[in-house]
């Protein structure tokens, strides 16, 4: 077996050596202080399936050699092979293999050790952790090693997403990072001069706070990353461990690019302003932008970077075209915006050509992007500045045509106090003239007020003296009618008395006299007239007692010192309001009462109690009206919550619309017929509930009942009010 495989080896390398002698070594490095391009001096395969394994690929004679400094393989899905024979006149046996392409994703360098008998293998690419490279570079370096005088083939196997260009160099270590060193000088000025831009655009921004600033930051940044990813720095510097950042960053930055670049022209130009349909217009183009990027992730590749590439045109001239009428009608802001745009244009349209190979493949052609890209951001910031001195001009020339407006006006304002003066004086006369009428006219408006207000306190008043004559008027009633039996009963006991005291002891005839008196007893029922006498002095006493309680009422509810604030019990101010009241409230009106017990309230007393006569009294009369109902039911709660005490009043009558709850405050607003209220009643309400700080909620429907709630605060919360 150890013989069969050492046999194998021998004829592999025989047949290596027999095919490579077929083919003529083009590369012949000789001066190891330069960098030789080998693009036209190698040998291309192209393998479409990707299936061919580097045994398949020594033996293939489909090789053909390229005729082009940088070869270009376009957008292929397809495995590339590199074939590169090189003969070293050199003096130095140790050379680079250097392959300038940082976009490329997969670069396979396969090197055949006749000491092995085996190819030796080294796998880079964007794939994988920017770290486990030779050399931390982002072109791709190869250590190769031809003895003086000698030469050898090696094999490159690529694969690439994006367009794919092979610059290919020999040379030694030194000669290789010179050119590294080189291209990483230009890199930096690009990448200064886009940071030094990015600074002075945010810098601006948080001065003016003006979007156009951001938005264009946010343009530099993605710009900036896109142009430097295709140098591969991005994944060297700010992401080696994310090796699928690197892989998309070509389909995901230049689409966010896209994006930014809209926002920024539409508030540079004032786009919203100018012309909204036109605004509205480019949120379409965010569409192809979006399916670009997701196409990438989904690995069609090709397609994702053709709807890129269009969608990246039709922006372009969109926005070329809105500029230049924008420009057409006098913004001068837009003339930096075409200039800027156009040159960032030619630098991509320059960089297209040079991959469609109608341009050679050289430092200018490749970083023309650079250019354009530096050079817009230049200009657009120039715009942006130029923005600022624009309206530090229009501000001044505002303030030229203020002071100008001014000054006119101070002539024009001499010239009219002239005839103003006049006029004054004139009308100086008119007004005190009229000012007389309006006092008299006031003067009457203040007695009508106050016959009003006394009409409504005559009112209450008379609806007062009613309930109490009527409440007081059975209680006494019922004494009187007692008084009458008691005189008889009395003298009927008072004659009794006599006829006892007419008996002497020394009287001849006492038993004559006792059997009268007992007779006279038998007449007038002594015993009847004793229970008789008991009952007319109780229902006597119950009438007075009556008649007490219902002055105690009056007392409590009149509150004659009601002008001075002081601690009350509301509890009883509404039972002294229900108790007068009560001869009012029709039969059929049940009144049910809720009260908790509460602590004292700082209050005008007297005030609080017309309130609730009001409240009450409207309640009654509404349900008293409502006859789609027999019986109806006037419920008074009270109880302390937060700090607060909340009284209501719910009744089943009518209830009111809205338009009758928004005016029903209005003084002289009246529901009631014409000569049945003068309207000023829950107009007196309102004003007592405001000057107590406190707060009053309707809540009703039509055919549903009113509910109304008082809140009150413990302690009183505004200036005392003044007495009407």
């Amino acid at each position: 077996m150890i013989k069969k495989n050492i046999l194998v080896k021998v004829i592999l390398f025989l047949s290596i050596v027999a095919y490579n002698s077929k083919l003529i070594a083009q590369v012949n490095y000789n001066d190891e202080t330069q960098n030789l391009s080998i693009g036209k001096d190698v040998y291309i395969l192209v393998d479409p399936k990707g299936k061919l394994g580097i045994n398949e690929i020594v033996k293939s004679d489909k090789f053909e050699k390229s005729k082009k400094d940088v070869p270009n393989m376009g957008i292929t899905s397809s495995t590339v092979w590199l074939k590169i024979i090189i003969k070293n006149t050199s003096n130095l046996d140790n050379l680079i293999l250097q392959l300038n392409q940082p976009i490329i994703d997969e670069v396979v360098f396969y090197d055949f050790k006749a000491n092995t008998n085996k190819f030796e293998v080294l796998k880079m690419g964007e794939y994988q952790f920017f770290h486990l490279r030779k050399y931390l570079t982002p072109e791709y370096l190869f250590d190769i090693e031809i003895p003086k005088g000698t030469e050898k083939t090696f094999y490159l196997e690529l694969k690439c997403k994006e367009n794919m260009q092979i610059p290919l160099f020999v040379g030694t270590t030194k000669s290789a990072f010179k050119l590294v060193s080189n291209r990483n000088i230009g890199s930096g000025i690009y990448i200064g001069i886009m940071m030094v831009m990015l600074l002075y655009n945010l810098f601006i921004f948080g001065i003016v706070r003006d979007k156009s600033y951001l938005w264009y930051s946010i343009y530099i940044v993605l710009i900036l990353l896109t142009q430097t990813s295709l140098q591969g720095l991005p994944f060297q510097f700010l992401w080696p461990n994310t090796p699928w950042l690197a892989i998309y960053s070509p389909y995901i930055f230049p689409s966010l690019v896209g994006i930014a670049g809209l926002e920024f022209f539409k508030e540079f130009l004032q786009m919203r302003v100018r012309n909204y349909k036109v605004f509205l217009y480019s949120y379409l183009f965010i569409i192809p932008y979006t399916v670009s990027i997701i196409l990438s992730f989904t690995g069609k590749y090709g397609l994702s970077f053709q709807v890129m590439e269009v969608t990246a045109s039709a922006v372009s001239v969109f926005m070329m075209v809105f500029a230049f009428k924008v420009y057409r009608q006098g913004n001068h802001e837009a003339r930096f915006f075409l200039v800027g745009w156009s040159l960032f244009l030619v630098g991509i349209c320059i960089y297209v050509l040079k991959d469609f190979e109608v341009l050679p493949y050289n430092n200018f052609t490749r970083y023309t992007m650079h250019f354009g890209s530096g050079a817009e951001v230049i200009l657009l910031s120039f715009a942006l500045a130029d923005r600022i001195n624009i309206l530090k001009k229009e501000k001044e020339k505002s303030q030229v045509e203020a002071l100008h407006a001014l000054e006119e006006n101070r002539k024009l304002i001499t010239e009219q106090n002239i005839i103003l003066e006049q006029k004054v004086h004139e009308r100086t006369e008119e007004l005190a003239q009229s000012n007389s009428e309006l006092e008299v006219t006031l003067k009457n408006l203040k007695e009508t007020q106050s016959q009003l207000v006394s009409v409504e306190k005559m009112a209450s008043l008379g609806q007062l003296t009613a309930g109490i004559a009527h409440e007081i008027n059975n209680p006494i009633n019922f004494v009187s009618a007692n008084i009458r039996p008691l005189n008889m009963d009395i003298k009927d006991v008072l004659e009794l008395i006599d006829k006892y005291s007419s008996i002497s002891p020394d009287d001849g005839n006492l038993s004559e006299k006792i059997n009268e008196i007992e007779k006279f007893k038998k007449e007038i029922d002594l015993d009847y007239i004793k229970t008789e006498i008991d009952t007319l002095m109780n229902g006597i006493e119950d009438g007075a007692k009556r008649t007490a309680e219902i002055v105690k009422g009056l007392k409590n509810f009149s509150h004659l010192d009601e002008s001075d604030i002081k601690e009350a019990d509301i509890n009883k101010g509404i039972e002294s309001t229900l108790v007068i009241l009560r001869s009012s409230t029709p039969p059929n009106i049940e009144v049910e009462t809720n009260l908790a017990e509460l602590p004292l309230v700082e209050c005008y007393p007297g005030k609080l109690n017309q309130v609730f006569m009001n409240i009450f009294n409207n309640a009654i009369q509404a349900m008293d009206k409502y006859k789609e109902r027999e019986k109806h039911k006037l419920t008074i709660n009270s109880y302390l919550k937060n700090e607060h005490v909340y009284i209501e009043c719910i009744d089943t009558g009518m209830g009111m619309t809205q338009e009758v709850k928004d005016k029903i405050f209005e003084p002289f607003f009246t529901t009631k017929d014409v000569g049945e209220g003068t309207g000023l009643g829950m107009s007196i309400v309102f004003g007592i509930i405001e000057s107590h700080g406190a707060k009053i909620e309707i809540e009703s429907e039509p055919g549903q009942g009113t509910k109304i709630t008082l809140i009150l605060n413990l302690k009183l919360q505004n200036k005392p009010i003044e007495t009407v």
